[in-house]
């Protein structure tokens, strides 16, 4: 009886705090509609849900709106410069995230230095983005030969942090991604990502840090990218890059489906080749990683994805 009232009181506890969030009015269905502006940001959160649950929404949004102004991060200007009026860099020197939000950031104190326009948070409030607008996508990166690599590799490396500890655990130990490579050496292979994020395997050529439209253009140009599930990962889903992919078999029933789920379907708008490991959680071994990479190329090249000329990024043959 003492556990059964502990727990109505927690769930009390969360279900009123939800409320309170709700009461302050920065959510989607909050939006006023009266004005001609539309304020959106500043997106500071994971990588994957600003490219697969916040800047379609926005590009949607802005069909509505004579002028759309956003914040973020200044790495991700390139996802909305074919719709933003006006890009505003907010550039904090954290990367402690989950979902939307930067944790120990006060969203509230930033919304309120606007008047007179229509006003989208992006903090977990917004959540609720996903049942509620449709979002509009566009693929990015401008495939160029000299940007064609066979394998492109996304080695997390995130440290322990205070905000989501969690995180770190989901690395693929240096060794494995040292062994891999190692015994890849026949393909072309480039490490990309986030400098303090990520790691460069060895035999790998370092690209890690470019600009963000180059990275674009590097994943839609290239055959294949790999690693443990990431934004990078998602992004080049965005960039029609063929991608192979290992987490644990996690479900989620608040969001309709598990990581895989995700990858395959409901954050994959161009059904983009996708290979998702879930067998040996996010520890498979280097052997297994390489013979499954393995068949996953040689049945992109036999599924339907022709190889361009001049490219080493595999393309959907129109004629199939």
């Amino acid at each position: 009886m003492r556990k059964l009232l502990k727990r109505a009181l927690r769930n009390f506890g969360y279900e009123l705090q939800r409320i309170r969030r709700a009461e302050r009015g920065l959510s989607l269905d909050r939006l006023a509609g009266e004005h001609n502006c539309l304020i959106a940001g500043p997106f500071l959160g994971e990588l994957g849900w600003e490219l697969m649950q916040w800047q379609g929404y926005l590009r949607q949004l802005s069909k509505f709106y004579s002028t759309t102004i956003v914040y973020g991060r200044d790495s991700s200007a390139y996802f909305y410069k074919d719709f933003a009026t006006e890009f505003r860099a907010v550039n904090v020197a954290s990367w402690d995230t989950d979902l939307y939000i930067l944790h120990n950031y006060d969203y509230d104190s930033w919304a309120n230095q606007f008047r007179d326009v229509d006003l989208l948070v992006a903090d977990n409030r917004c959540l609720g983005l996903r049942s509620l607008f449709d979002q509009h996508f566009v693929p990015f990166g401008e495939p160029q030969s000299e940007n064609a690599y066979d394998i492109l590799i996304h080695a997390r490396a995130i440290p322990n942090l205070e905000g989501n500890p969690t995180k770190w655990t989901r690395n693929w130990a240096l060794e494995n991604w040292n062994e891999l490579c190692n015994s890849l050496k026949s393909y072309r292979l480039a490490a990309v990502g986030v400098p303090a994020l990520s790691y460069c395997p060895d035999g790998a050529l370092d690209l890690r840090g470019v600009e963000t439209e180059k990275l674009c253009s590097i994943l839609a140009s290239s055959r294949c990218c790999i690693g443990p599930s990431s934004g990078v990962m998602h992004l080049a889903s965005l960039c029609r890059t063929p991608h192979f992919v290992w987490n644990a078999t996690t479900d989620y029933p608040w969001f309709g489906g598990s990581i895989s789920y995700r990858y395959m379907r409901s954050w994959n708008p161009f059904g983009t080749k996708v290979r998702v490991l879930t067998e040996k959680g996010w520890q498979p071994s280097p052997t297994f990683v390489r013979s499954e990479l393995v068949k996953f190329l040689e049945d992109s090249s036999r599924c339907g994805f022709v190889a361009k000329p001049g490219f080493g990024r595999c393309h959907r043959s129109l004629s199939q």
